[in-house]
């Protein structure tokens, strides 16, 4: 199968297009980067922007799929037109172009911030309300770019959507939030820990859900990938365990969390840096559903997440392998 990637270089799309490549499919990737001399037999590079409509169009020609994974990802506390511009206007670009080319089948990487997650200890399936709101936030640029392809499902072309949790696991080269997260915590460098969690899925579970979505999956459906919700209390003693070495830390109560709002956001201004946290980060700690049923996927995708237990390990193993711990 002739295959075009968005965000291929992303942390889902790096473990994605390996396994792609073992199944024997032949890929076109987008690339904001100069072409490199070499490639990889199977990759193709089509230089651009996911805005720039002649990219696009060299992209999508010619292609059985398209896998649609860029994203601009922040968890800022301003609104930024830009991200929700990019997100929400590259989606219909692209999805509208891949429709015009005769591709047969687009999938979208949504994420399941894009729906209301209270009431947070009731289960939460794909008939949850998304997110409305006039903010340019991510979680509403994701809601409304998900509803924009969905738009273009049908005239030759089926559209599947995937959501995931919150994404960990090992080969996250960059790192992304969550695997700075767990160094941080392996390193003994995060003094107290703020009340909540999430519910992560493993990146490998991801990509498999995403290859077997290539053929698999109700045309115009969207499909919840969840895992096991974990706190923060929960995730830093499991890092104690498999570090043997257990460490307790503070749990800081929400009203200090957000009183030191303005230090954190004075200190990471004057290191250059992003902020420990922000107001977003901990509103996704907070108010996160405990519930998240994937039973959708399951069925229809055969999506069977593998333990949170696995994965962390894994992760840790991962890191310690690469030198980023020791």
């Amino acid at each position: 199968m002739k295959i075009a990637i968005t965000g291929a270089s992303g942390y889902i799309g790096s473990v994605l297009v390996p396994l792609l490549l073992s199944e024997g499919h032949t890929l076109r990737l987008l690339t904001r980067k100069p072409l490199p001399e070499m490639t990889p037999e199977g990759i193709c590079f089509v230089q651009g922007h996911l805005l720039e409509e002649p990219a696009i169009r060299r992209l999508v020609a010619g292609a059985d799929a398209v896998i649609h994974l860029a994203a601009v990802i922040s968890v800022d506390d301003r609104q930024d037109k830009t991200l929700f511009d990019i997100n929400t206007s590259g989606t219909r670009l692209l999805a509208a172009t891949a429709q015009q080319a005769g591709v047969k089948r687009f999938i979208h990487l949504s994420s399941v911030t894009a729906y209301n997650q209270a009431p947070y200890d009731q289960p939460m399936d794909e008939s949850r309300d998304v997110v409305k709101t006039t903010r340019y936030g991510y979680d509403y640029s994701k809601a409304v770019s998900q509803a924009i392809a969905l738009e273009y499902n049908g005239n030759g072309m089926e559209v599947i959507v995937l959501a995931p949790t919150a994404v960990m696991g090992p080969f996250d080269q960059q790192p992304s939030l969550i695997g700075k997260a767990v160094v941080s915590m392996y390193k003994g460098k995060i003094p107290a820990l703020i009340p909540g969690g999430v519910d992560f899925i493993d990146v490998r579970d991801v990509a498999g859900a995403i290859v077997s979505a290539l053929n698999r999956g109700t045309a115009g459906a969207v499909y919840l990938l969840s895992g096991e919700w974990v706190s923060l209390v929960s995730l830093n003693r499991e890092i104690g365990r498999i570090k043997e070495r257990p460490v307790t830390l503070p749990v800081v109560p929400l009203w200090l969390v957000f009183s030191m709002l303005p230090l954190v956001r004075m200190l990471a201004a004057i290191s250059g840096g992003p902020p420990f946290y922000t107001r977003q980060s901990v509103y996704n700690l907070i108010y996160s559903n405990k519930k998240i049923d994937h039973a959708k996927a399951t069925a229809e995708l055969n999506f069977r997440p593998r333990p949170f237990t696995e994965t962390l390990r894994d992760t840790i193993d991962w890191f310690r392998q690469t030198g980023a711990i020791k």
